[in-house]
Formats: structure tokens, C-alpha cells, sequence
């Protein structure tokens, strides 16, 4: 890498000429000012960013920890949040992947530090419980999608509860009083949130769910979390009152859902309604009928963490904030 004293050369300036530039010294002239710049470009030089830190001239640094964000693309909208906000206000952005282990976070956490991070954001792909061992009293830590047993810290999550009760409520709405839900695991900290907003709807309407129709749609199979999917339909279509409609707990397992139901002779949204949840657009928009879902307002809240990080006054006040998603009315659910 090119040095200060490889630009005073190259521009025959002395090295405290070159530093004048860099600290925009109004004491050089115009003339000298653009040597040292070509100087710069040409041999590629940039300033360091520490030594700038020393002088008070920082841009400013934030940082994100995330587990695999940045190459799951139904979950890559934190990131792009995050970024739109780091732009606005001339804000460094730096990633670090800690691929789940403890031992990347700290270190992570250790390497951002001494990059004079103004904070750090640590995000993960969905919806979860996490503990965090490190202590946060200079540089500030937000959660993003995730959250911990005791609130310390800034915390940004999906309002789960609220975007099954409206999708559950636009079905009854419809005149659906049997609908199936087919859920993700219980282990997922979204699931029995979902399950109460859809419990919730069918109160309010003065509907009885069926527990019947509540069942979990996943399954530990490494291969294929999918692989009891057609039974547990086959079951729920064999009652005898069978539903006019199926909530599924993601927009993946509603792909398999449209297979699995026109091989056993149903048309949608015809004799079937079937919505799904997460908006993943490559499948949402693509399936024939295009999807019912409910979107994860992911780039919102990647937005609202880095606000966060930027603005000292938001730090303040430790709370968890919960973001609606939207209900996007597509073409795979209709009246019963």
C-alpha cells in the first residue's frame, strides 16, 4: 500500500504539505492542493482511517453481525435496510457472517470494536431467542429479528401475533369458518404468536377454532422438513368437515401445500383457499394462482436498527419495538 511519503514524492511536496491536504488546511494553494490529490489518485492512496479517527474526521461506522443473512435471499432485506439509512447519513456500513458460533460472534463483536464502531447490530434469518454474554456500555448493541430473556438492549421484531390475525380475519371474512393451519415447528419463536393471532381472529368473529385443524406441518427430516406434509393433508382433507381454506406457516411450505392438494384433486383457490406467510416473492409471485401472504417487514426494520445506531438520543430508551407486516391479497384465496 502506497504511504503519505509515496504521495510527497510523487507530488514534490513535503509529507506536512500532504497532511495540510488531507486535514483541508486552508494555508495551500489551489495549485499544490490539486498535485497532492492527482498524487493520491495515481498511486491509490487513502488516508487512514484511524489516523483520521485521531484528527476528529471519522465518517463514522456501523457494523452488523449476522448469521447468514447475507446469503439467504427471503431474509437479505435487514441488510438492505440497514444500508439505505447507513447511506443517508454518510455512515460507513461493515458485515460480518458469525455462521451461528459463539466464538465468531465475540470475535466479531472484539474486530468492531477496534474499528471504532459507533454500533453494532446483530441480526439473524428468522424470528428467534438468543443470548448475547457480551457487555454493551460503550459501543451499543441493537437486536434485529431476535431477541433475549431480559431486555437490555434496543430489540426490532416481526409482530407475528398481528399478521395472522389479519390473514386469519380476511378468510372468516370471506365466510371461511373451517380453516387448517398448517404450522413451523413450536420450536420457532414465531409460531405460537401466529397461533394466537389465529386463535385470536376466530374469537373475535365468535368462531370456535377446531384444534383438529392446528397441526404442525414440519418435521425433523434433514432432507426434506416437507416430508409429512402429505399426510398430515390427507388427514385434515378426510374430515368430516373439511376445511374450505389452508393457512400455511410459510410461503415455502404453501409451495409444496399447491402440489400436494391439486394431486389430490382440489382446484385453488376454486374448491380451496390456500395463503401462505413471509412474502417470499420469487414463490409468492411466481405459484399459479399468484400467493395470498403476509410480507416480514424486513427492510423496515433493518431501517429502524440503524436509525437506532445513528442517532444517540434512540439508544436511550431500551425497548422492543414490533413491526407490522402487510397483508398482500393475491389470487389463491377466495369467498367459501
Amino acid at each position: 500500500m502506497s504511504s503519505i511519503k509515496d504521495v510527497a514524492l510523487k507530488a514534490g511536496v513535503s509529507v506536512k504539505t500532504v497532511s495540510r491536504v488531507l486535514t483541508n488546511y486552508k494555508g495551500v494553494s489551489a495549485k499544490t492542493k490539486l498535485k497532492v490529490n492527482d498524487a493520491m489518485e495515481e498511486l491509490e492512496f487513502y488516508p487512514s482511517a484511524a489516523a483520521q479517527a485521531l484528527r476528529g474526521q471519522e465518517k463514522g461506522v456501523v457494523c452488523v453481525i449476522t448469521e447468514k443473512l447475507t446469503t439467504t435471499p427471503d431474509s437479505f432485506d435487514i441488510i438492505a435496510g440497514i444500508q439505505h439509512e447507513c447511506e443517508k447519513h454518510g455512515k460507513l456500513l461493515m458485515i460480518g457472517e458469525s455462521g451461528g458460533n459463539v466464538k465468531s460472534f465475540s470475535r466479531l463483536v472484539d474486530d468492531f470494536r477496534r474499528q471504532r464502531a459507533e454500533a453494532i447490530i446483530f441480526a439473524t434469518v428468522y424470528h428467534k431467542k438468543v443470548s448475547i454474554k457480551e457487555s454493551f456500555n460503550k459501543c451499543p448493541l441493537i437486536l434485529v429479528n431476535c431477541y433475549e430473556s431480559i431486555l437490555r438492549h434496543p430489540t426490532i421484531v416481526p409482530d407475528d401475533y398481528l399478521g395472522a390475525f389479519h390473514l386469519t380475519k380476511e378468510l372468516i371474512k370471506l365466510g371461511h369458518t373451517k380453516i387448517a393451519y398448517l404450522t413451523l415447528s413450536n420450536d420457532i419463536a414465531a409460531t405460537p404468536l401466529r397461533t394466537k393471532g389465529f386463535r385470536k381472529a376466530h374469537q373475535e368473529a365468535g368462531l370456535r377454532e377446531d384444534n383438529g385443524l392446528i397441526v404442525e406441518g414440519v418435521c425433523n427430516d434433514p432432507n426434506d422438513e416437507f416430508a409429512e406434509l402429505e399426510n398430515a393433508l390427507k388427514d385434515i382433507m378426510s374430515r368430516p368437515e373439511r376445511p374450505s381454506a389452508i393457512c400455511c406457516g410459510n410461503d415455502k411450505m404453501a409451495m409444496r401445500v399447491f402440489m400436494l392438494i391439486r394431486k389430490m384433486g382440489y382446484k385453488i383457490p376454486e374448491t380451496i383457499s390456500i395463503v401462505g406467510y413471509d412474502n417470499y416473492k420469487i414463490i409468492a409471485e411466481n405459484l399459479v394462482p399468484k400467493l395470498t401472504t403476509v410480507s416480514l417487514p424486513y427492510f423496515e426494520m433493518g431501517q429502524i436498527a440503524a436509525q437506532i445506531a445513528i442517532n444517540k438520543e434512540l439508544q436511550i430508551n431500551t425497548k422492543t419495538q414490533e413491526i407490522s407486516g402487510q397483508l398482500l391479497l393475491r389470487d389463491s384465496h377466495s369467498s367459501a
